[in-house]
């Protein structure tokens, strides 16, 4: 809580930086270093999503946890097993597309397979979430479950996807082998996308750089790192160094992207800027609600 605030204000500066340069050398960063068959960045942008929506997998475990060793009356218990299942189900739904899909190795396998890597972890780390939440001390560690759910619904489904849609950047994939596509800036929207989709047989999400759903997605981390904390004591040792882990790999996910020619450098500046903006926000709400508190012993 307030010990996270330096480290989230540190993370959410850096993110700026990157959306500052990125407004200057977006063009010239990605014509040096991209390449769409750059096979480490095909490979972090497969695997990373996993890890980042790992979090989730963790909280249903938790809400497992509340079930088996919480003291809640039957319909909370119920409204606990319906979120659990929904957060195994988010965790496997949303990665396993990317090991196969046009954002990770296209064609090398039926995308469907993506399920069959995806779930095994998923389910692993769920189980790890009961174990690192069955003694929990916070009885209304639930409700932070659920305000952790409402941000990452925020800015995975509301401002990734919104902007996305708004604004259909180029990819730089695209504007590299297609003449005819003019790079933009991440403030200049493509208003003729589809005249261009339909002129040269060009796939929608090639106008979805802008901003990156990648960098958001292993975010996540961040969220959960800065919350889990609140169900025992014992997890906030663990905190800070968890945070400097999740930073390296939302850094990790942010490079290979713009390797991969998939983003740009504010692409994924903006991504983790989204996460981290909330995450802010929501944790200064949080510390002032005494409820959601652990009770000091």
């Amino acid at each position: 809580m307030k010990n996270m605030r330096i480290p989230l204000l540190v993370a959410w500066g850096t993110a700026i930086i990157g959306i500052i340069l990125g407004s200057f050398f977006d063009l010239s960063i990605s014509q040096a270093i991209a390449s769409p068959t750059n096979g480490f960045a095909l490979t972090a942008s497969a695997i990373l999503p996993t890890i980042g929506f790992g979090g989730v997998a963790v909280m249903g475990g938790g809400f497992i946890a509340f079930i088996v060793k919480g003291n809640y009356k039957t319909y909370l218990k119920v409204l606990f097993g319906i979120l659990a299942a929904g957060c195994l189900a988010l965790a496997v739904i949303y990665p396993a597309g990317e090991y196969f899909g046009i954002n990770g190795f296209y064609g090398a396998a039926p995308k469907w397979v993506g399920y069959f890597i995806v779930i095994l972890p998923e389910a692993a780390l769920m189980v790890g979430g009961y174990f690192l939440f069955k003694d929990f001390k916070n009885e209304n560690m639930w409700i932070v479950f659920v305000i952790i759910a409402v941000i990452l619904a925020a800015a995975l489904l509301g401002a990734v996807t919104g902007l996305k849609d708004i604004m259909h950047r180029p990819r730089y994939r695209l504007i590299s082998v297609e003449e005819n596509v003019a790079f933009h800036n991440w403030w200049e929207p493509c208003k003729n996308y589809k005249d261009l989709m339909e002129a040269y047989g060009i796939d929608k999400d090639n106008f979805k750089s802008y901003p990156s759903g990648h960098t958001a997605e292993v975010s996540i981390l961040f969220v959960v790192v800065t919350f889990f904390p609140l169900a025992n004591e014992k997890l906030k040792k663990y905190q800070l160094p968890a945070f400097i882990c999740a930073g390296a790999l939302v850094l990790l996910v942010a490079i290979a992207r713009v390797l991969a020619a998939a983003h740009y450098l504010s692409d994924v500046s903006w991504g983790a800027f989204i996460m981290l903006t909330l995450t802010i926000i929501a944790n200064e709400v949080v510390m002032r609600v005494k409820a959601l508190q652990l009770k000091e012993e």
